[in-house]
This record gives structure tokens, C-alpha cells and sequence, in this order.
């Protein structure tokens, strides 16, 4: 009888309601679920209907459960249950928040070393223990790494997924999963007798893996990638390994040495043992509590930690006033186009390319005669606006002299922060005057970006380094950009200008992030979050990624007032997407703008979309352009 296909609300064994669908490869589909029981939420892994009849699968998939209870380490996934029901073979494991380390090296290129080391060194330790239950896990990978967040303890662990293909050595003989001639494995990670498929293997093919996981996560880079898989594992064999150093990663010679010592050719050459190399990288950052940490960064702690541990005064950032949020933003809101204070390129037409919807004919832009300044707070000036809560600026209107050779045209919807001059001796509403230097604006007054942009930043910034680093660098921007932000009045639909969020990302770097490279992520973590309302509608399943990326243009390049966004070469699978007239774009916007796309584009395609940057990866670059496959 043929197994019925898992489906979120099914009911699995009278136990398990299953949830979204969460994973899955060649073998089957992983679920999220509940156990109607317990009320504990759990994944669930099923056999795939079309192999469930095969009695030599059946028995492969449950062997994961037998191996995993056999080695029994707290750095391996835990298998609670298993059975045959009415969908099939299946295998219910914990559930893990967090993030696959396959991922986190999407978003972040590669870890620093501390990260590297606090990644690999459980990993280690889980092998260890395998190895000496007779255990080999043949299939080491970063997506079989994961990166989860327990809840209980508010930090970060690593779990080792996936003993699928696990190796049982048995005296009694090989497991019909281990014929010879059968290479099981992914190509990159394949140590060179497992590629080779004609020797037996023992652990030390675990810690080949472990050196090419380890390359990658300190450079970014596969040591043995080829364009194909017979390629790939025929360097495996035959290459001799590059150095971290070819890599362009200059680090202890220690450090290489191990690395090198992983990657010999040759079994007898490696470590003995997967214990032996935890200590030898322990020695590179001896501190558990370093490690802790860098993990925390991977995975973004503090945001879990927010989210689980509510604020005392119920959510509000200290010092700062709550007004009621803005209005849901509509679609019909949100496509209402926004004037652009560019002025057109003389000496030419306009470019025909599809441009941002909030550049209109030169015609139609609406000029205003005024500007927004702010007036003393003793001055009586009637109601306090909206969202202004006994520190913020006052609105009035002031005449300005128009010059015939330059004209700036500005929103009439436009808010304090985007045109409110800086007044000599002015404090913020804290008290503290800014100490560190803003970098001056390089196009002023020239280009806007969405107040969708500028909350989304602000509240991923503060899920990820906590309420008091964001007060940090709201103090030290200039007085006509901090109101905004203290108040939380930044309105989603209002435009707002370039220099603002500018100097919000420049503080945060220098500040908090450190690298430029971590707003990739966080511009990810938008789309869980801020910006969420803003791309609902092209979230839903798209047929192909193509059309997926076309839909996101359309929300995509409503937020900024510069960038001329279209579709390039494509093939099936493939899709390269080209921003021009993208020079006003610092670094950091750049790498936000790719995690935007990035994570839009992974939940309506619903699968694990890869984005590299093709060009465009510099400030101020005239374009932007990236490869999704």
C-alpha cells in the first residue's frame, strides 16, 4: 500500500500534528511538529512515499535513529522516536531554532577564527564520541552543522545532523549500506578514499571532512571545488591541498599546520584521532567563553534572547517614549509614488532602463517653497504632533529663496529627520552630545529611502545588539537625525533622506558590527521582522525563481529613490539581477539590499537560494549585481 504524502495539519502516529515543512534532501521531507501529548514541538524526518516500499532504504533511514542512540553526545541532534504509519517511515528528532552553518557561510562569506574554532571543536567531540561507538558519519558538511539557540540556557550550541549514511562497523561484516564500489557523500567533502570507493575507511575519512569544513569556514572558499562532481572528487584524490594563505587568509602557521595535516592524502598522515585535533584547535582560542560568544554573534543571540525575555516596562527601549506604531501599510499606500530630488542628466534623455517608482518627469515633481526647521521647545505651538513626546522637534514652515540654478524639491510629507537643520548647541534628548565624527554625506539632499528602510534597520540593529548599543548610536548622531529615531515617529511610507540612514550605518559599524559583512544578515532579519508588511505580497509561492525575483522588484525598488532594477541573463536555475544607477549606495546598503533580496527570494521560492555578488560589491559602485541559483 502506497504511503500518503506528509502535509502540514496531518496527525502522524495519533502523536505528532505536523506543522511547515522545514527541510529535506534526496531521501525525504523534514517537518516541523507538536506532539498533541506532550505539547514538545519536534521535527520529524519521513522516507520519501516513493521509497518507502524499499525494504534496503527503510532499513538505511532508520539506521540514523539506531546510530544517534548509540553514540548518545549532547553536540548531536537527539532521535526521540521512530515508526511506520500511514504517511510512511519516519524519525522524530528535537527541533532546533537556529541556523545550518551551510547558511550562516551564505550570509557572512566565511567566520573569523574564534567563530571557526567554536564551530569545529564540538563537532569534534561529536565525532569522537561516534568513532569510538564504531561510528562513521561519512557525510560531514556545513549543512549537516547546525547552529541552534537553547533557550534554556540563552546561548548558542552546535549540533551535528544527518547520520543517514552513517557507517556502522560491525565485525560481524559490512551493513548492505556499505557495498563496496558505493561512494556515499557529497563530492566537496569527500575524504580521497571515499571518493575512490575501492578501501575500507575508518574515522580518520571523518577528519579529511573536517579539514575541507574547516578551510571553507576560514576562507570562504572549497578547497577541491571543480565545476562538476567527478571533477570535484577527482581533485579530491589527486590536488594537492591549497593553503590558507592561497586563499588570502594569512593566519598562525600553527593554524595551517593542522589544516594541512586534516587534508593528507594518505590516512596514516591525518591525527589519529577527532579528540586529538579538538585539542590541537582549542589551543587557538582557549577561552569556552569566547567561543560562546562568537557563536551568539553567528546566530544573532541577543535578537533570540529579546524575543524570549521581554523587556520589564513591557518591550520599550529605556529612555525612549512608545507612541502607537504607524498604520499597517497598505499595497495601495506603499505604490503611491514618492518624488525624487534628483534632477535630470543634462545633456541627454533619461536612461530607458525600468527605474525606482520615485522618479517622475522633471515636470511633475512638485517643489516646495518651505523647510522644515526646528523651533524652541518653550515657543507654544499648539497640539505636539503625532509620534513628539516632550522632546522632540517642532514643525514650522519658513520661507526659502529659490535659486533659478538649483532647485530642490522637497516631499511635503517630509519629516523632521530628513530636513531638519542642526542647531548650535542642541543636546539629544538624552543629554549626550555625539562624540564620534559622522562621515560627511557624499550626495546631500540628493536621494531618499523609504522609512520602511530606516525602521527595518533600526529594529534589526536592536535585535541583534540589544537596546543599549542602539541608544549608543542614536546619542551620537547629529541632532537632525536622532528625534526620528528616539521617538520611534519614522513613518514607513514617508521618504526620507540618504544621509540619515547613512549615518545610522555608519555609527552601527564602527560601534557594534565591525564589519560591513554582518549587514547582509541583518538585512535577512528584515524580512522576519520590520520590513515583513512590506513584501507579504510577494512572499507567496512562485512557480519559478524568475518570477519571484520580478515580483520583488516591484517592492524592492519602491524603497529607495535611486537604482534601476531589472532582470539580466538568465538560464533555468540561474538569474542574475542588475541594480544600476546604484552609485549612491554605501557598502553597507549594498550588503543589507542583498540579505533583502536574499531572504525574499529564499521563502517564495521555498528552497535554499544562493546569492553571490557578481559586481557591485564596493561603496558608490555605479551598479549592483547579483547571481541567484
Amino acid at each position: 500500500m502506497a504511503s500518503r504524502t506528509p502535509a502540514p495539519g496531518a496527525i502522524v502516529d495519533n502523536k505528532y500534528r505536523l506543522a511547515e515543512r522545514i527541510g529535506g534532501g534526496g531521501m525525504g521531507h523534514v517537518f516541523k511538529a507538536e506532539n498533541v501529548l506532550a505539547g514538545r514541538s519536534v521535527a520529524i524526518k519521513f522516507l520519501h512515499p516513493e521509497l518507502a516500499e524499499n525494504t534496503e532504504l527503510a532499513q538505511r533511514f532508520f539506521q540514523e535513529a539506531q546510530a544517534v542512540n548509540r553514540i548518545r553526545h549532547p553536540n548531536i541532534v537527539d532521535v526521540i522516536d521512530a515508526g511506520v504509519g500511514e504517511m510512511g517511515p519516519y524519525i522524530v528528532m528535537e527541533h532546533l531554532e537556529g541556523e545550518a552553518v551551510g547558511s550562516s557561510l551564505q550570509r557572512l562569506g566565511r567566520f573569523d577564527l574564534d567563530g571557526a574554532v567554536a564551530t569545529v571543536v564540538p563537532i569534534l567531540e561529536a565525532l569522537d564520541a561516534a568513532h569510538r561507538a564504531g561510528i562513521i558519519h561519512r557525510d560531514l558538511k556545513p549543512e549537516n552543522v547546525f547552529i541552534a539557540f537553547d533557550s534554556g540556557r540563552g546561548q548558542a550550541v552546535v549540533r551535528l545532523l544527518d547520520f543517514g549514511i552513517a557507517k556502522v562497523i560491525d565485525s560481524n561484516g559490512p551493513s548492505p549500506r556499505t557495498r563496496t564500489g558505493v561512494v556515499f557523500g557529497t563530492p566537496d567533502y569527500l575524504s580521497p578514499e571515499q571518493a575512490t570507493g575501492d578501501a575500507p575507511i575508518d574515522g580518520r575519512s571523518d577528519l579529511f571532512s573536517v579539514g575541507v569544513l574547516l578551510y571553507e569556514l576560514l576562507t570562504g572558499t572549497r578547497p577541491f571545488r571543480a565545476p562538476t562532481a567527478v571533477a570535484t572528487a577527482f581533485r579530491v584524490v589527486h590536488a594537492e591541498a591549497p593553503t590558507l594563505a592561497a586563499a588570502g587568509v594569512n593566519l598562525d602557521s600553527r593554524l595551517e599546520a593542522v589544516v594541512a595535516r586534516l587534508l593528507q592524502k594518505d590516512p596514516m598522515k591525518r591525527y589519529a584521532t577527532a579528540g586529538e585535533v579538538a585539542r590541537e584547535l582549542e589551543k587557538f582560542c582557549p577561552d569556552p567563553a569566547k567561543r560562546l560568544l562568537s557563536l551568539g554573534r553567528i546566530i544573532n543571540v541577543n535578537r533570540r534572547l529579546a524575543l524570549t525575555q521581554p523587556h520589564p516596562s513591557g518591550g520599550a527601549l529605556p529612555g525612549v517614549a512608545s507612541p502607537p506604531p504607524p498604520p499597517p501599510m497598505s499595497m495601495a499606500d506603499f505604490e503611491r509614488p514618492l518624488p525624487s530630488v534628483r534632477e535630470p542628466v543634462s545633456g541627454g534623455p533619461m536612461r530607458s532602463m525600468p527605474r525606482s517608482t520615485f522618479d517622475l518627469p522633471a515636470s511633475s515633481i512638485p517643489y516646495a517653497s518651505t523647510r522644515v526647521v526646528p523651533s524652541a521647545r518653550n515657543v507654544d505651538a499648539g497640539p505636539t504632533p503625532r509620534g513628539d513626546h516632550g522632546h522632540a522637534t517642532r514643525v514650522s514652515a519658513e520661507p526659502v529663496a529659490a535659486s533659478s540654478a538649483q532647485r530642490v524639491p522637497i516631499n511635503p510629507r517630509m519629516s523632521t529627520l530628513t530636513s531638519a537643520p542642526h542647531v548650535a548647541g542642541g543636546a539629544s534628548a538624552s543629554g549626550v552630545r555625539p562624540s564620534r565624527a559622522v562621515s560627511p554625506p557624499r550626495f546631500p539632499g540628493m536621494y531618499q529611502v523609504r522609512g520602511a528602510v530606516l525602521r527595518a534597520v533600526d529594529k534589526a540593529l536592536v535585535e541583534d545588539a540589544g537596546p543599549k548599543v542602539r541608544e549608543q548610536i542614536v546619542n551620537q548622531l547629529p541632532q537632525r537625525y536622532a528625534d526620528d529615531f528616539l521617538n520611534d515617529s519614522i513613518n514607513a511610507l514617508v521618504a526620507y533622506d540618504l544621509e540619515a540612514l547613512d549615518a545610522y550605518m555608519d555609527l552601527a559599524t564602527s560601534i557594534t558590527l565591525h564589519e560591513s559583512n554582518r549587514w547582509r544578515a541583518l538585512g535577512r532579519s528584515a524580512i522576519g521582522g520590520e520590513l515583513h508588511n512590506t513584501v507579504r505580497s510577494v512572499l507567496r509561492p512562485a512557480p519559478d525563481l524568475q518570477i519571484a525575483i520580478r515580483r520583488g522588484i516591484s517592492i524592492w525598488s519602491r524603497l529607495f529613490s535611486f537604482g534601476a532594477w531589472k532582470i539580466g541573463s538568465s538560464s533555468p536555475g540561474r538569474v542574475l539581477l542588475q541594480v544600476g544607477e546604484f552609485d549612491p549606495a554605501s557598502l553597507a546598503l549594498r550588503l543589507w539590499v542583498v540579505g533583502v533580496v536574499e531572504e525574499t527570494v529564499r521563502r517564495a521560492a521555498s528552497y535554499d537560494v544562493r546569492v553571490n555578488i557578481a559586481a557591485g560589491d564596493a561603496a558608490f559602485a555605479p551598479e549592483l549585481s547579483c547571481e541567484l541559483t
